[in-house]
């Protein structure tokens, strides 16, 4: 069975209803959060707290974020899951009549659910290149993800599992994660921005780069320069991180080989996995 909280009351998903009024439907008009918990604790809960907030004020949507955290503890509690990904969305509600502004009256839909997670070391993948089609915001952890659709889509018909994102020739990100770039002992990313989404996985391979002696450089990256990279991975929540080895366009990263300093940082990775802060 899959259990869901909705609005602070845990049930099973198949009971859970929310209006067709509401906002997060209608509009997109809403926020979210991913996280996986490993061994039972939520990886890097303060960071996803904190990012929830951001994104909530970034939309003037007033929720106590503290409430939310609350039931998420609530809610793998009663799953009694020790590995599982964890879905939050704040919608700012359900008002009577569908209107671009925001309603005067009207109560937040707090969403949770929770299911079964596995962390798996990804296997080098291909990936697309093509122009970052969403909107300008992607600071915002916002639920319009239309755009991310599309492009995640248009890469599995190209055969590929990812899709690296440009605007005016610079790198972006990618369709549903942050993306890096290794060169010798070099591990750069684009720094962050209102088009780059603060990824929790992203702080988390800064942090741990020079562990294993990659030094990190947060600046601008030119789509043309990626297949001269030694190596390319791209890192999320639910994905780890995932090396990037063939661009369409662009043909083999480097050798079309993972790199001895990628190798590292994905072993200090996949044990950071199992500290919690």
């Amino acid at each position: 069975m899959t259990w869901c909280c909705l609005n602070g009351e845990i049930m099973p998903i198949e009971q859970a209803a929310i209006s067709p009024m509401d906002r997060g439907f209608l509009f997109g008009d809403g926020v979210y959060e991913v996280m996986v918990q490993i061994d039972g604790h939520i990886r890097a809960n303060s960071l996803h707290e904190a990012r929830l907030q951001s994104s909530l004020d970034a939309i003037g949507l007033s929720v106590s974020v503290a409430d939310v955290f609350a039931d998420v503890v609530r809610l793998t509690k009663k799953t009694g899951l020790l590995n599982a990904k964890i879905y939050v969305q704040v919608t700012r509600g359900a008002s009577p009549v569908r209107d671009h502004g925001f309603p005067s009256q009207i109560s937040p839909t707090v969403f949770l659910t929770i299911t079964e997670f596995e962390a798996i070391t990804k296997k080098p993948v291909k990936a697309i290149v093509c122009p970052d089609i969403r909107w300008r915001c992607n600071s915002i952890k916002s639920v319009s993800l239309l755009g991310n659709v599309l492009l995640l889509q248009e890469a599995r018909e190209s055969g590929a599992q990812e899709a690296i994102l440009y605007r005016d020739d610079l790198v972006t990100e990618a369709s549903t994660s942050n993306v890096f770039l290794i060169r010798g002992q070099s591990l750069t990313t684009p720094p962050l921005s209102d088009l780059i989404l603060p990824g929790i996985t992203r702080h988390l391979v800064i942090e741990m780069a020079p562990t294993v002696g990659l030094d990190v450089v947060e600046e601008a990256i030119r789509v043309d320069s990626l297949p001269g990279a030694d190596g390319l991975f791209v890192s999320s929540s639910t994905r780890g991180l995932m090396p990037i080895v063939e661009l369409d366009p662009g043909g083999l990263v480097g050798n079309g080989q993972l790199t001895e300093a990628f190798v590292a940082l994905q072993a200090a990775y996949d044990e950071r996995l199992h500290y919690h802060e």
